[in-house]
């Protein structure tokens, strides 16, 4: 990957990566049908295949009826969903995930990490999340310490929790 140009590197992420930000950064003036399919367009994907792949990920995320609302009109956690849908739209290898439910609720959170282990099941989406929350951690296959940049420990996790048993 160092060696790729910037266009090729940007080609690649498009293509095996997906992204999962903290705050989920819709653009505001498309609708969720139409933030979940731009990445596919930007990749290639002709516009009317991509808005079909987008309808069929908000309806696996449960957003069907939400599909032509813009974000102002979507609650914090169905702009979450749509921006995971986004993350995925083009099946990437990988999907990172950056503290994905630290600014939801309780339930809202314990509903987006159910469709990330749905997602890791369903696509099998390698996820590496970033958390500061144990019990969110004690979900991961592998979980890695880090301080100052450095892996400090790393374990593999005997005892999977599913989402639904999470409680912090």
């Amino acid at each position: 990957l160092y060696q790729l140009s910037d266009k090729d590197l940007s080609e690649y992420r498009n293509k095996h990566i997906g992204f999962v930000f903290q705050f989920h950064h819709l653009l505001p003036e498309f609708t969720a049908v139409e933030n979940v399919a731009l990445p596919a367009m930007i990749g290639g994907i002709a516009r009317k295949e991509a808005l079909k792949k987008g309808l069929e990920l908000l309806d696996f995320l449960q957003l069907s009826d939400r599909a032509h609302h813009k974000p102002g009109e979507l609650s914090g956690g169905e702009q979450q969903r749509v921006s995971i849908a986004r993350a995925i739209v083009k099946n990437p290898k990988l999907l990172l995930c950056d503290e994905p439910t630290g600014a939801l609720d309780f339930l809202t959170s314990r509903s987006i990490l159910k469709l990330l282990q749905q997602v890791n099941k369903k696509y099998g989406t390698t996820i590496l999340m970033i958390t500061h929350n144990a019990p969110i951690a004690a979900m991961a296959n592998r979980v890695f310490k880090v301080r100052s940049g450095e892996i400090v420990e790393a374990s593999v996790n005997q005892t999977i929790i599913p989402a639904e048993r999470i409680e912090w």
